[in-house]
C-alpha cells in the first residue's frame, strides 16, 4: 500500500517557494541603477597658457628637455607650448588651437579645419593639409635666453 503525504506539506513547500521568487524579484528591482558621473570641463585660467615642459617630456617619455620661457608669439589660430620630438615621424606637440585649452597632439593627428601637425623637430613644429603634403604652418619655440 502506498502512504499518501499530506497535502500541508505540499502547500508549505510551494508557498516557501513563491515567497522565494517574490524576495528574489523584488530585490533585483529595488537594486539601484548606476547615475552617469557628472564631469565638468576645466575651464583655462586667465593669462597666457604656461606649461612645464619637463614634467610634460617625462610623462611622454622624453629625452633631453631644455627650459624655455613660454611666452605666446604674435596672435595666431595655433599656438606651440612645447614639444617632444621622438624618431623620424614620431613625436607630440602640445599646441593650442584657437581659443581651445591646450592639447597634445601626435605627428599625422588631426587639428581641426582639415589641419594635420605633419612633423616635429627639437624646437618647431609644421602644419599642413596633409601629413605629406605642403607646410602651410611652421611653428618654433622662442630661444632661451642666454644661449
Amino acid at each position: 500500500m502506498r502512504k499518501s503525504l499530506p497535502w500541508g506539506l505540499y502547500v508549505i513547500t510551494c508557498s516557501t517557494a513563491l515567497l522565494a521568487m517574490a524576495s528574489a524579484v523584488y530585490w533585483a528591482l529595488a537594486i539601484p541603477q548606476p547615475t552617469p558621473l557628472r564631469v565638468s570641463a576645466l575651464a583655462p585660467v586667465g593669462g597666457p597658457a604656461t606649461t612645464d615642459t619637463r614634467t610634460l617630456a617625462n610623462a611622454l617619455d622624453g629625452g633631453h628637455v631644455q627650459d624655455v620661457p613660454i611666452t605666446p608669439t604674435a596672435p595666431s589660430l595655433y599656438q606651440l607650448l612645447g614639444v617632444v620630438a621622438g624618431p623620424v615621424g614620431k613625436g607630440f606637440a602640445l599646441l593650442v588651437v584657437g581659443n581651445a585649452p591646450p592639447k597634445a597632439y601626435t605627428v599625422g593627428q588631426e587639428l581641426g579645419d582639415g589641419q594635420v601637425l605633419q612633423a616635429v623637430s627639437a624646437r618647431g613644429a609644421k602644419i599642413g593639409s596633409t601629413l605629406q603634403g605642403k607646410t602651410t604652418v611652421e611653428l618654433s619655440l622662442p630661444k632661451a635666453s642666454g644661449t
